[in-house]
């Protein structure tokens, strides 16, 4: 009886309890590493139905609002889209992602047979309790079939490790874009040879182009988005411009945002059809002849432009 007795007394005091081995690890480190990184909370909605031309570009097919809660900034690194309807693929020749004016994600063709396309975001985030508005933009093909439906829904969007509720909205659920006819008329842009090397100083030439409209329209160019293919980075190029017939005619870009940089005119540059005009692009140049410029149209989305049907 006695020796029971100690035996309990033993246990009672000299046993290690057994919450102490699973201890929750509540260190910064462990946070970081296995618990989510935030929460965003997505609205998906389309823009009402209407009709398309082919080869029309920055066609607006699917608006997201994204917000992120408070407690840090959140990385969109994907955003999964399905192409529905009862055109063809094909008639959509390209999608891709815009913030505003300013494209965030590389032009994607829809290559899979169900309509899914996966648009990968170059090193986005949303800040800590804000929302921000993207949208899926589609480039028509010239040759989309006339008569076609199309219309984009969201899937998935890839936000690291954090949390990510889509809710979708009840506006326009089933609005879809026609595709017309009329066939809109394209802009081609052309580099030229610069006339002489790029040196150290201020206002200096970095790029020569022509813009061309073909014989279909004429076109009200608002905005280009240019990006540099070199090595030059923001400190090494600075208060750039777009010029024509030695005149300053766009906005001024204090530095590259990035490889990018966005210029937009007002009033906006008037290309009738048929017409080629010759443009120059400068900036002060703070970098060593170590350091590459090479400015390109990225994609034919980089040159915003509208049809100007009054002739």
């Amino acid at each position: 009886m006695f020796a029971s007795f100690l035996i309990g007394y033993y246990l009672h005091q000299f046993t290690v309890p057994s919450t102490s081995v699973h201890r929750e690890d509540l260190s910064k480190q462990y946070i970081r590493s296995v618990q989510p990184a935030g929460n965003v909370i997505v609205e998906a909605f389309s823009p009402r139905s209407g009709s398309v031309a082919p080869g029309s570009q920055r066609i607006e097919m699917l608006t997201l609002q994204i917000t992120a809660d408070c407690p840090s900034a959140v990385s969109i690194n994907t955003i999964s889209v399905q192409r529905r309807g009862l055109g063809a693929n094909e008639d959509i020749e390209s999608l891709y992602i815009t913030k505003g004016t300013s494209r965030i994600s590389r032009e994607r063709s829809i290559a899979q047979r169900d309509g899914s396309v996966d648009l990968q975001l170059r090193d986005f985030s949303i800040p800590a309790c804000e929302t921000v508005e993207l949208s899926v933009v589609a480039n028509y093909s010239e040759d989309a079939s006339p008569a076609g439906e199309h219309r984009i829904e969201l899937r998935s969007i890839d936000a690291g490790k954090s949390t990510v509720r889509i809710e979708r909205s009840t506006r326009n659920v089933k609005a879809t874009q026609r595709t017309a006819s009329q066939t809109v008329g394209q802009v081609s842009v052309e580099y030229l040879r610069l006339t002489q090397s790029v040196r150290y100083g201020s206002r200096q030439l970095l790029s020569r182009f022509t813009l061309e409209a073909d014989n279909r329209d004429d076109h009200n160019i608002s905005a280009m988005t240019f990006t540099n293919n070199g090595s030059a980075t923001d400190q090494d190029i600075r208060n750039l411009y777009i010029e024509f017939r030695s005149r300053r005619i766009s906005s001024y870009a204090r530095s590259l945002d990035g490889d990018k940089v966005v210029f937009t005119f007002n009033p906006p540059i008037q290309l009738q059809a048929n017409q080629t005009l010759k443009f120059g692009l400068r900036g002060d140049v703070h970098a060593s002849r170590s350091r590459t410029i090479q400015f390109i149209i990225e994609e034919p989305s980089d040159i915003i432009s509208t049809p100007a049907r009054t002739r």
